[in-house]
């Protein structure tokens, strides 16, 4: 499906439909779940043995698969098997293997590594080298629980198997039933020496992936998943069966992606993430719960891209006193009893007197289908509701906020309030076009070849801090799907991966390519080098992987994409380095490093789709450059930081979408612009986050420059803080280099610069 953004309507007619009595036209088909013959699923379209059947017959208008994504045990000595010895389980849904899975955590975390190139954890809170997450590996079977299970930092639980394991929470279980919520999974921080907590802003890479959670009778209390997290942390590939119970997931953190989420009170209890970022669900599902699909508590900045909500009262609702980033885009409301979208007015909100703090209740609906859903939007105090006229129904566009529209030219305009752009006729294959995920699958595991096999083959051994490229380089020669296991290893120059070679690892903060120091091959800035490169045009999968330039690499670039359409960038970061000046005191890990990069991660003439990936390498010029492209491409919950100039620059690119990009400076880099646009045109930022630290040094003029640059679409946005606010709020929202205007509203909905 081309999903190019359209963004040349911004004059477009629009409907304001409040208070409009449904038309009498066919009502779409009911709630569906899955297609009948989906991986992990019976030709009968029944589910997998073990697992509950979500929604009811939307196979008619669902065209994603939920289905196991890992569909044998992934070739990694390093990861801890549960069920193997040690970690002994009946597998049987009768036996308790509650214990043995919270072993085979706590192993996973004591194997794991930590990146010590100014890791704030690094012995910076008194959480030691060696005992920094890892991958605990979960075969098929139903494995019965009885008690919480901490998901320690930067511990993934990764199920295997032609059908997803499944984790069940046993009738009648203890403490499921006093009154007060208790987890079944919960993302933690374990510090030795202090107390164990919810995961917060010093947590990175935890995951759950392709598992299935059922709460049985009798656990009314019962959250499947306490989330949590800072950067890299995702739930992947779950069914989340509540039934009786309260809540599929309580809080957020970072990717929520091909997640469903049956029964209960509330699917997800969503507050603003741990550092204050916002949260991407990619290609989930909502249905059956008997309060809210979401309930949004502290501005939790919602990113929702093709998500079906059916069979709940209300969709998204936001709680008294409280504003929201909240974006909608290619999503669908099925048999909504109340309304799709419960928020507050705007003017209700305490401190509603200051224009940041009105503005930054936002709404976005972009693109969007309802069927028998006859309330889009209701203000709860005023109780105004932008009503639907028809059964069916296009969401165009459909807002709540500050609009500036044909901003930065002479006609330029204001207006703030609901605005709606609607159309009659959601009809099915609508629906299943923008549903349509532009993820790919990963290759079945029974394709990956290990790059350690690779190197046994050729008697070498790798990992041991001698030179691995010609191993890497000779497995991605011969082999389109290259595992790499959990370690560290190092290349003396750039990776070549050919047009159909794909990368796959499990855990990118575990999982590391590092470059060697010093080398001639990374010195030169006027030639950059990076240390993996993929070609043009290629469909080229790189997932789950750590890249690390390490200290003196002044001509190094982390990674050169240059993949086209049907390629996907994911699950990937860079090591963690925050620029300072050279005479800041080295007492916090954070600023003993001294480094020279050229750039983060470097996209030219390339595309595809990009998710959840973190450019921190703050030493280089820059986190994300992409140049010279036309390539249609979808980012998704994309975080750039600590750079001391620039984080993202676009020069000369055009049809890409921001969904989720988030930039921060720090103590030191009061000098990072945010955005820098140059000779592009037809680009979408959804719902981005443009953060100052508390601690900043200096204020800085704007977030955003645009220079020679057409139809971009800026839609919600944080951009203040109200905390030193001489500091940490950017002078003005963007700014025209060429003409010398700009836009001063730090909090919008939309601005359109035409």
């Amino acid at each position: 499906m081309d999903r190019t953004p359209d963004l040349t309507g911004l004059s477009r007619r629009r409907l304001v439909a409040a208070g409009v009595g449904l038309a009498v036209v066919p009502l779409l088909p009911g709630v569906a779940s899955a297609n009948p013959t989906e991986p992990g699923r019976t030709e009968a379209g029944q589910p997998e043995p073990g697992q509950a059947a979500v929604g009811g017959a939307a196979a008619r208008w669902d065209p994603t698969a939920f289905g196991s994504t890992i569909t044998a045990q992934p070739p990694d000595p390093t990861a801890v098997l549960l069920g193997s010895p040690g970690f002994e389980t009946y597998a049987d849904g009768v036996g308790d293997d509650t214990a043995a899975l919270q072993a085979a955590i706590d192993e996973a975390s004591r194997r794991g590594i930590a990146n010590k190139l100014g890791d704030i954890l690094g012995g910076a809170r008194d959480f030691p080298h060696g005992d920094g997450g890892g991958v605990v590996l979960v075969p098929p079977g139903t494995y019965r629980l009885s008690a919480p299970v901490n998901v320690h930092d930067s511990v993934r639980v990764v199920g295997f198997g032609p059908h997803r394991p499944l984790f069940l929470l046993g009738a009648n279980s203890p403490g499921y039933a006093t009154g007060t919520a208790r987890d079944v999974f919960a993302f933690r921080r374990r510090p030795v020496g202090g107390p164990i907590t919810y995961a917060n802003n010093d947590t990175f890479g935890s995951a759950l992936v392709n598992l299935n959670i059922r709460i049985d009778p009798g656990n009314p209390d019962a959250v499947a998943v306490r989330f949590g997290g800072a950067q890299l942390c995702i739930l992947q590939d779950l069914d989340i069966d509540v039934g009786e119970g309260r809540t599929g997931i309580d809080h957020n953190a970072n990717l929520i992606q091909r997640v469903r989420v049956t029964g209960g009170e509330i699917g997800l209890y969503a507050y603003a993430a741990s550092a204050g970022w916002q949260t991407t669900l990619l290609d989930c599902r909502f249905s059956g719960q008997r309060q809210a699909a979401v309930e949004m508590f502290n501005d939790a900045k919602l990113v929702v891209v093709r998500t079906a909500v059916a069979d709940v009262p209300r969709g998204f609702s936001s709680a008294e006193g409280q504003w929201q980033h909240l974006y909608l885009q290619d999503s669908h409301f099925q048999d909504v009893r109340d309304a799709a979208v419960v928020l507050n007015d705007s003017g209700s909100i305490p401190g509603a007197e200051n224009d940041l703090i009105r503005y930054s209740n936002q709404l976005t609906l972009l693109d969007c289908t309802a069927a028998n859903t006859r309330d889009l939007l209701v203000l709860a105090q005023s109780g105004a509701r932008t009503r639907t006229p028809w059964a069916s129904t296009r969401i165009r566009e459909l807002t709540y906020g500050l609009r500036v529209e044909r901003a930065l030219s002479r006609r330029e305009s204001r207006r703030d309030g609901v605005d709606a752009d609607l159309a009659p006729g959601a009809p099915v294959s609508r629906i299943r076009d923008a549903l349509r995920t532009d993820v790919p699958a990963l290759p079945p595991v029974g394709n990956w070849v290990s790059v350690a096999e690779v190197a046994a083959r050729m008697g070498r051994t790798i990992g041991a801090g001698t030179d691995d490229l010609e191993v890497f380089q000779a497995a991605v020669d011969r082999y389109d799907t290259v595992f790499v296991p959990i370690g560290r290893y190092l290349f003396s120059d750039t990776l070549r991966l050919r047009k159909t070679s794909n990368l796959v690892g499990l855990h990118p903060r575990q999982t590391w390519l590092l470059a060697a120091d010093g080398h001639p091959h990374f010195s030169d800035p006027a030639a950059p080098r990076a240390l993996v490169a993929t070609p043009r045009g290629g469909r080229n999968i790189v997932t789950g992987i750590g890249l690390d330039t390490a200290r003196q690499t002044p001509g190094s670039v982390n990674l050169l994409w240059q993949s086209g359409t049907g390629s996907y960038l994911a699950d990937v970061t860079t090591q963690f380095v925050k620029w300072h000046p050279e005479d800041v005191a080295s007492g916090d890990p954070g600023y003993t490093y001294r480094g020279r990069h050229k750039y983060g991660i470097w996209v030219r003439g390339g595309g595809g789709t990009i998710a959840n990936v973190w450019s921190v390498n703050g030493w280089a010029d820059n986190g994300l450059l992409v140049e010279e492209t036309a390539v249609p491409t979808w980012v998704y919950e994309i975080s750039v930081e600590h750079h001391e100039t620039r984080e993202v620059v676009l020069r000369d690119v055009s049809r890409w979408q921001f969904l989720g990009l988030q930039t921060e400076d720090h103590l030191y880099g009061w000098r990072s612009q945010a955005v820098e646009i140059e000779d592009s045109s037809d680009l979408l930022f959804g719902n981005s986050v443009l953060f100052r630290v508390a601690t900043v040094l200096g204020p800085y003029p704007y977030g955003v420059s645009v220079r020679n640059s057409r139809r971009i679409e800026l839609r919600g946005n944080r951009g203040y803080r109200d905390k030193t606010p001489e500091f940490t709020q950017w002078g003005v929202a963007v700014t025209d280099h060429r003409t010398g205007r700009s836009v001063p509203e730090l909090e919008f909905t939309l601005i359109g610069i035409g």
